[in-house]
């Protein structure tokens, strides 16, 4: 049985492409009003959600999350596939999408489904500098703001660097573990 995605991931599988709604749709032959809805609402749509599913797992993204039988899907969230061991050969990284950056701001504000002026807000960035970091640019101060206010809403970053190439694998995001036990109920 397959599970469809819930719609955080399908915004980050987007986000990571860097494709516009429209654009995804019509890459991956569905109707963008539904890849809409999809993005905004789960257990909708069910066979247009795996046929995007398909579409990004095509475009080299892998879902995350975790599970048990009888539980809700929690940790969700995509990322770019990359080679089980670091220490693969470079002709083995070759087939694996690689990324400049360790961190994909896009992806972040997608999981969070927050805009740039939302964002901005929050960090008492400017846009700009928001939509920068997005793509790539790299301000030291605005960056570790940025990273902390993500990683304070829940965000985990995913993907590794290669030393050897300066690039980045299985970049993506999902949200943290939550909290195993409730801290009121532990014990010292």
């Amino acid at each position: 049985m397959r599970i469809p995605a819930p719609a955080d991931t399908l915004r980050v599988a987007r986000a990571l492409l860097d494709l516009s709604q429209r654009a995804a749709a019509a890459r991956a032959d569905v109707f963008q009003k539904s890849l809409s809805k999809l993005e905004s609402t789960d257990n909708i749509l069910a066979d247009t959600n795996l046929v995007l599913v398909d579409f990004y797992t095509a475009e080299g993204i892998e879902f995350l999350g975790d599970a048990s039988i009888g539980t809700e899907v929690v940790r969700t969230g995509a990322k770019w596939t990359a080679p089980i061991d670091p220490e693969a050969s470079p002709s083995v990284k070759l087939k694996f999408h690689a990324e400049d950056s360790a961190i994909s701001f896009r992806a972040a504000r997608a999981l969070i489904n927050a805009s740039r002026v939302e964002i901005a807000k929050r960090t008492n960035l400017s846009i700009s500098a928001i939509k920068g970091l997005e793509n790539g640019e790299e301000w030291a101060e605005s960056h570790q703001k940025l990273l902390r206010y993500y990683q304070e809403s829940g965000v985990e970053f995913t993907g590794w660097g290669d030393p050897v190439t300066g690039k980045y694998y299985g970049v993506g995001v999902r949200w943290k573990a939550a909290l195993l036990t409730d801290p009121a109920n532990a014990t010292a």
